[in-house]
């Protein structure tokens, strides 16, 4: 016997298929919060974001390739603003908070 519900609730996007994959939003504010805290590259602003996160999560890396490890282990000086962190959230996702 499950001890689950029969149905889980679940979330649906509800934004047109076509907007599912367009990640140009969220890769130019990306860009722009790279230039802002000067960032060598997009990848470690994605680390800072995640290190941001109120769980306080660490990244695992999952590569043995010297540079990616370099560019996570720079993340960790950076500092996102709040606004900094909400502002790719809404990118990622196509709606601010409510």
């Amino acid at each position: 016997m499950s001890v689950l519900p029969e149905t889980l609730p679940c979330y649906r996007d509800t934004r047109p298929e076509s907007d599912l994959f367009n990640k140009a939003p969220l890769r130019d504010e990306l860009e722009a919060i790279r230039q802002e805290i000067g960032a060598s590259s997009l990848e470690q602003v994605v680390y800072a974001w995640v290190m941001r996160l109120p769980s306080k999560p660490l990244p695992i890396i999952g590569s043995g390739k010297t540079h990616r490890i370099t560019e996570a282990a720079g993340a960790a000086g950076l500092t996102l603003s709040r606004q900094q962190w909400f502002r790719i959230r809404k990118a990622a996702l196509g709606y601010d908070v409510p």
